[in-house]
């Protein structure tokens, strides 16, 4: 009998060890994605901005060669 309790609160220790520390994972995980979305906020929108510029320059640059392509200016053909 004295067994089976010595088992009984073992388990019940070892129950409550893996469920603090699996809190205390979840929490960590946690803390670390909103810490990373803070710092990695500006670089993303640093990359966004230079995705947006390179299109809108060469927008422009097919924008005007169809143009001059268009009215017979030259260009390639």
């Amino acid at each position: 009998m004295l067994e089976l309790i010595f088992y009984l609160a073992a388990i019940v220790i070892i129950l409550t060890v893996l469920f603090y520390a699996s809190m205390f994972f979840i929490a960590g995980i946690a803390y670390g994605y909103w810490g990373l979305s803070i710092i990695m906020a500006p670089v993303v929108w640093l990359i966004l901005l230079v995705g947006m510029l390179t299109g809108l320059v060469c927008t422009v640059k097919n924008a005007i060669k169809a143009v001059k392509i268009l009215h017979g200016k030259g260009g390639e053909s």
